[in-house]
């Protein structure tokens, strides 16, 4: 699990912005390994300690089920230093996001304790709407630093329920847009704050109680930093921070410098953005400039008029991500890592869109920018290559109304396999990529929600065959009890998960509505579609990508797969008799 790009040298720029951070050695130095260690761990426990009171305390199921959420540790200049093992996605643009409210809207200097500053605004550094993050400052004599949250929420309302407007075509459709703002000064809450935000949501008996429990946890982080300030006293711990993003951006420039001269490139389509059938071009080169890592996203398409458009945060994370993954997995993540990495990414362009484009569904492209850049840096690393994963956040909304008019909201969001590497098979229906959730459990969606989980199983013949077969994607199926809507944001429905160096692709998503005997298959991008009582949605992800040539694959292997089912006869009998054939 990896975090945030920042540090306070960051600046933005209308064709080109990156984790371009100062690389100047700290100004502290420090020679203790064992206070620099010990304070590194006390770090991560103040985070893992904040995340684990969000879980026990939220209301949703979007939080507390599938853990969509993540808490962090900043210096007082925005740059990350220590996380939860939560969600990569969000602990990246929350640096961006702290950034823009310190350099654009509240100075550090005019932060107190008991203030809570929240946002969730793409264009002053968030994600999408949904995802609301929250700030709160940790003093000694002075700032020491910043501790900080991101839930996504079931709602903020919007022209869909669980704010997912597959239709959208700018921001202002897509819920209730924070600006930087402080919503609790010195312990005492904004009434009007938060009026206005329960005023235009559908479920603000949740929304508001996931909120305070981003408020609680920012307290408990504030209370374990305290800890370390009194054992240690401010000018250590400053140091130490110092230290600890110096050895890892050191050791990811080391790291970087592994890397073969030459420009590596690799590209993939989106579907579409849900509004036209067009697809569209995620387009990536990378290089390495001595010890600095280029990712250059210029021939990428531009923005589109349907929300799947991706955020400036968005992107650097999912490049911040996959180039930690496949360079230094093992690195201490701070901000340190990111430091040598820049990337281009145009203004106006689908990796960073202009004001007011519509965002909701930007995981779409996040998700696209890890499968080709890991596609490039495999060309380049070739023992570490990996075949395309799922690729998509494969989200899906059933909403009704009680007679009364009360919104009832039931969100998902569905993982697939895994791609197949040099030296094994993909992972079955796990998280991947730039999201690490879990699932809603079924008896909490049929206590929830008017509706019956009839199935929920791996898919067979759904990974891309290979030497090393690709993970299943998952299927399931779920019966509606009352009248609903049904909307979702799907990708690779179109286009499957790429296999490698011979490997055949995973199979793509379908959603199918089973209704009074007749089939109809539903686009991957859909909102509000009418489901009656009994009819019956089935949800199919993705495979992962194969590895290497069919053929090539052991028949022990062929036999085991279709003796747990995840291959059925007809493709295993085929694979054996290509294996015979080629021998």
């Amino acid at each position: 699990m990896i975090e945030g790009p920042g540090y306070p040298s960051w600046r933005p720029s209308d064709e080109m912005t990156a984790g371009t951070f100062s690389s100047e050695s700290p100004s502290r130095p420090f020679s203790d390994p064992v206070t620099v260690e010990v304070i590194r761990y006390g770090l991560d426990a103040a985070a893992e300690q904040m995340a684990r009171s969000i879980e026990r305390s939220a209301r949703s199921q979007v939080i507390r089920e599938m853990l969509d959420y993540s808490t962090a540790v900043f210096d007082t200049e925005g740059g990350v230093i220590a996380q939860s093992t939560r969600v990569p996605i969000h602990l990246n643009s929350m640096t961006r996001a702290l950034q823009t409210i310190l350099r654009d809207y509240y100075p550090v200097e005019e932060w107190s304790p008991g203030d809570i500053f929240a946002t969730n605004d793409p264009y002053s550094g968030g994600q999408h709407l949904p995802d609301i993050m929250t700030f709160s400052v940790v003093e000694a004599d002075r700032p020491a630093a910043i501790v900080g949250t991101v839930g996504h929420h079931l709602d903020v309302g919007g022209r869909a329920a669980g704010s997912y407007g597959a239709d959208a075509t700018d921001i202002f459709q897509e819920g209730f847009r924070i600006k930087p703002c402080r919503v609790v000064e010195a312990g005492h809450p904004s009434q009007l704050f938060f009026d206005l935000l329960a005023a235009n949501i559908r479920v603000p008996d949740k929304t508001l109680a996931d909120l305070q429990a981003q408020f609680a946890s920012l307290e408990l982080g504030r209370v374990e930093i305290h800890r370390l300030l009194a054992r240690y006293g401010i000018d250590t711990f400053a140091a130490a921070v110092d230290e600890l993003v110096s050895h890892s951006e050191i050791r990811m420039r080391q790291a970087i410098e592994t890397l073969p001269e030459g420009v590596f490139k690799a590209s993939d389509w989106v579907d579409g953005d849900g509004l036209g059938d067009d697809p569209i071009l995620i387009a990536v080169a990378v290089w390495r400039k001595g010890s600095d890592l280029i990712v250059d996203f210029s021939n990428t398409d531009g923005q589109t008029r349907g929300p799947i458009n991706c955020p400036l945060g968005a992107t650097e994370s999912a490049v911040y991500f996959t180039a930690l993954s496949m360079l230094a997995p093992t690195l201490p993540s701070n901000y340190g890592c990111y430091k040598p990495i820049q990337v281009i990414a145009p203004s106006g362009s689908i990796v960073n869109p202009s004001s007011p484009a519509p965002v909701v569904g930007r995981n779409v492209v996040g998700h696209r920018i890890v499968n080709v850049l890991t596609a490039a840096l495999s060309d380049a690393l070739p023992d570490r290559a990996v075949a395309a994963y799922y690729g998509n956040s494969n989200v899906y909304v059933l909403s009704t109304t009680d007679d009364t008019g009360r919104a009832n909201v039931l969100f998902e969001i569905e993982v697939g396999g895994w791609g197949a590497r040099v030296d094994r098979d993909g992972h079955d229906c796990l998280s991947a990529g730039v999201h690490n959730l879990m699932n809603n459990p079924v008896e909490l969606v049929e206590r929830e929600f008017p509706a019956r989980v009839i199935s929920y199983s791996l898919r067979s013949d759904s990974g891309g065959a290979g030497r090393h077969r690709g993970g299943l994607g998952v299927q399931r199926v779920i019966e509606a009890l009352a009248p609903c809507e049904f909307s979702a944001q799907f990708d690779r429905v179109k286009f499957a998960p790429p296999g490698r160096d011979g490997g055949l692709p995973g199979k793509p998503a379908r959603i199918t509505v089973l209704a009074g005997g007749i089939e109809t298959e539903l686009p991957g991008k859909v909102l509000g579609y009418k489901l009656n009582p009994h009819d019956r949605v089935v949800i199919e992800t993705q495979g992962g990508g194969g590895f290497g040539p069919p053929h090539e694959r052991e028949l022990l292997a062929i036999e085991q797969d279709v003796a747990f089912g995840k291959v059925t006869e007809r493709p295993a009998r085929r694979r054996q008799q290509a294996s015979a054939f080629h021998d």
